[in-house]
């Protein structure tokens, strides 16, 4: 009987390691990329949650400008973070670096827009992690 109780708290010790092992990649950071919901996909966004790195894109010259934001809550505060892409397409996209803590949910977002005060159009949003 002393074998055997040693056997199943071994098995136990090594389970609950096991377990804490398994959990670690879980918490690793999720990258988003989204695109417009229009047929040319004229504006994308991504976040790469490896440096925290925010980036809006205008894919098409078209003559509207690519508009995105970056949304999350951390134990501080609730945040959102435009960014819009106006250099026209077919140039560089804007980008702007975070700090956020690992863990967090982010919403990116991004839409297309006639100028800095036109409505949005063709939004899509995803979710990924910090």
């Amino acid at each position: 009987m002393k074998i055997r109780a040693k056997s199943v708290s071994g098995a136990i010790i090594a389970g609950a390691a096991a377990t804490l092992f398994a959990a670690g990649p879980a918490a690793a950071g999720t990258d988003v990329y989204v695109d417009t919901t229009d047929p040319f996909n004229s504006a994308a966004a991504g976040f790469k949650s490896d440096g925290d790195i925010f980036t809006v894109c205008d894919n098409r010259a078209d003559g509207m400008r690519a508009s995105g934001r970056i949304i999350w809550i951390d134990s501080s505060a609730s945040h959102a973070v435009p960014l819009e892409d106006t250099n026209g397409s077919g140039n560089s996209c804007a980008r702007k670096d975070l700090s956020i803590s690992n863990g967090i949910t982010v919403t990116v977002e991004i839409c297309v827009r006639n100028g800095a005060d036109g409505d949005k159009k063709y939004c899509a949003s995803k979710n990924g992690r910090s």
